[in-house]
């Protein structure tokens, strides 16, 4: 479907794709800065776990999003008329998105201890230094995992922009800029 030299369903499923990986990256940057004042045994209590529960929250979100990524670029491939594994760049993107889904079940078991745990703590329970020593233990096990997701993702990113073509005759990306004339002869 055109409209004034636009594939507007392609141009529709690139914007969508993109802004979920932008919302992916932010989501987790929300999150990163929230983890500071959890991991923070010296914060008001109440603070911690208000945080916690709104980092679990936003992992959530994130986790949603992560999973409706790989359907999101398949159902973007049909629509474009690009074979899923017959690209170079594409089966790169593969590779980093299997690599990200490796990371994410290494990070699964970790994102529910500080909220867990904070909950705990409100609950009345007596072994609260162990309880934040944990917490912090966690949150600094992943870091690295979760600094390799951002690269991944930004990797994965930078090979889409990289390898934007240009559709045949046209001189822009999103707009045609010549008109095909058929004539019968």
């Amino acid at each position: 479907m055109e409209i004034y030299g636009v594939d507007v369903l392609s141009m529709t499923f690139r914007g969508v794709h993109a802004l979920m990986a932008a919302a992916w990256l932010l989501f987790d940057f929300i999150v990163f800065w929230l983890h500071f004042k959890i991991k923070d045994s010296g914060a008001p209590l109440d603070e911690r776990l208000e945080r916690a529960r709104v980092m679990h929250g936003i992992d959530t979100v994130v986790a949603y999003i992560f999973l409706l990524m790989l359907p999101s670029g398949i159902v973007l491939c049909w629509v474009t008329g690009t074979p899923i594994f017959t690209t170079g760049w594409l089966s790169w993107k593969h590779l980093l998105y299997g690599l990200i889904v490796v990371d994410a079940l290494y990070l699964l078991p970790i994102s529910g201890t500080a909220l867990k745990n904070l909950k705990a703590m409100k609950a009345g329970a007596t072994n609260v230094e162990e309880l934040n020593t944990e917490i912090r233990a966690k949150m600094n096990q992943a870091m690295p995992a979760v600094w390799l997701v951002w690269a991944l993702v930004f990797a994965a990113s930078l090979i889409s922009v990289l390898n934007l073509k240009v559709p045949k005759g046209q001189e822009f990306i999103f707009r045609k800029t010549e008109t095909v004339s058929s004539t019968n002869h």
